[in-house]
């Protein structure tokens, strides 16, 4: 087994394979099962090492732990490409390159096995829509992800590809827009990038408006990533809808007139399960006053929050939104927790991202339940 080098990915396009316009086999036989049991040993690999990142009390432990998850998705990387370069212009070899550049992506490693996986994309199967794993995976891999993605642009002569690569074009626009932004940003030029973002998006969804990501349209996708751009402190939350324990629908607009603590949580991540005893506290302290919680669950299994909160005095309101759910989606959720605290207007006037601590939170909790009060 191949180690992965940590180097700088070069991306060779070419294209012929689908310029000539031949379709790639289907994807069965024992080349698919192969990638199929690597999928399925990963996934156990990494329940298990999350297990291990839970109980982890020292920092060093848990880096330990954070490597050995980082190691295994490069070694499964290596083995997918082995089966991608075996079959490079069928269809188990575009979904092996895919799922090769998805797993290290995800660590945003770079190198010749990223290198690799990109030519055969490219070269092979750049008019595939199947190429979109590939195109998200590439949105915040830095340089090397930003070729990637515009060469599929340049290059791609199928509508939906080219609708995918403006699109996720776009998206890795406004996530550079957001990591810059700070003290020191000009609104004006963050604005004019914005509009430039929306008009990109806008053109994707035109182009090709039933083309899935994920399980959304990319109409779809695109109406809700620019609901997203406006969720920023000063503005008014959305209208969101999340589904509570009960599997029943719940308004966020349904706790106008409180001020509201949202928060995105999952029951693995350490910094969230550190702050339930202040939010307990919280909740005692303002019982009577216009206040409330709602954490939204990001657990990939229903069944781990609700056995979670069988143990664990969590006395507020839950949601439970899974892996990719469409509120994390539409908050743009990327790192946990993030929170956001909303007036009692419906006004976000705080996001914090990490642990925010204790004194932070209480003030601005405090000071808004007084101007509630006050109203």
């Amino acid at each position: 087994m191949r180690r992965v080098h940590f180097a700088a990915l070069l991306v060779v396009a070419g294209g012929l394979w689908a310029a000539l316009g031949a379709e790639p086999k289907a994807a069965s036989g024992p080349e698919a099962k192969k990638l199929a049991k690597i999928k399925s040993s990963l996934a156990d690999d990494e329940k298990e090492l999350k297990k291990k990142l839970d109980a982890a009390k020292d920092p060093d432990d848990k880096k330990q732990v954070e490597f050995l998850i980082k190691e295994k998705y490069a070694f499964a990387a290596d083995d997918v490409l082995e089966i991608a370069e075996a079959n490079k212009k069928d269809e188990i070899g575009l979904e092996a390159a895919a799922y090769a550049m998805e797993l290290l992506g995800k660590f945003k490693i770079t190198g010749p096995s990223m290198t690799k996986a990109a030519d055969i994309l490219l070269e092979n199967h750049i008019d595939s829509p199947k190429i979109g794993v590939a195109l998200a995976a590439m949105v915040d891999n830095g340089p090397p992800g930003q070729v990637f993605l515009e060469t599929v642009l340049e290059r791609a002569m199928n509508k939906e590809v080219q609708a995918l690569a403006i699109y996720y074009n776009a998206v890795a626009k406004e996530n550079r827009i957001s990591a810059a932004e700070g003290p020191g940003t000009d609104p004006e030029k963050v604005a004019k990038a914005r509009t430039e973002v929306t008009e990109e998006m806008q053109k994707a969804a035109r182009l090709s408006p039933e083309t899935k990501v994920g399980e959304m349209t990319l109409a779809k996708m695109v109406e809700v990533d620019l609901a997203g751009l406006k969720i920023n402190v000063g503005n008014p939350v959305p209208e969101v809808e999340g589904t509570d324990l009960d599997g029943k629908k719940v308004k966020l607009s349904s706790l106008k007139g409180k001020v509201v603590l949202f928060d995105f949580w999952a029951t693995w991540c350490g910094p969230c399960r550190a702050m339930i005893p202040h939010e307990r506290e919280l909740v005692e302290k303002y019982k009577d006053k216009p206040f409330a919680i709602v954490s939204v669950s990001a657990d990939s299994e229903k069944g781990d929050l609700t056995e979670f909160l069988s143990t664990e005095k969590m006395p507020w309101t839950h949601w439970w939104d899974g892996e990719k759910g469409p509120v994390t989606k539409l908050f743009k959720i990327k790192a946990f927790p993030t929170l956001y605290l909303i007036d009692a207007k419906g006004v976000i006037r705080q996001k914090w991202v990490g642990n925010p601590g204790n004194d932070k939170v209480d003030k601005a909790v405090e000071d808004l339940v007084a101007e509630a009060g006050k109203k």
